[in-house]
């Protein structure tokens, strides 16, 4: 099976696809869809509550993630 850091820097890539398709507030939303399936099918869990457990936290981790390199890089930006 997979790592979690894998499955969440592929959430990452495959939010950056989707904001081409979906609107932008409803990325999260998206990302916590696909941790979930993540969860449930590429993380070794014991139960099917586990992997759902299992994929929010992996999903919502993709989005905050991204959200937090977002805020840095803002941030380093010179306003002029």
């Amino acid at each position: 099976m997979f790592e979690a850091g894998i499955i969440v820097a592929v959430i990452i890539g495959l939010n950056e696809i989707a904001k081409g398709f979906i609107n932008a507030r409803y990325i999260p939303l998206f990302s916590l869809l696909v941790g979930v399936i993540a969860g449930v099918l590429f993380l070794p869990v014991e139960s099917l509550k586990e992997g759902i457990l299992y994929g929010v936290i992996v999903g919502l981790s993709a989005n905050g993630l991204f959200d937090l390199t977002k805020v840095s890089k803002e941030k380093l930006t010179i306003k002029k």
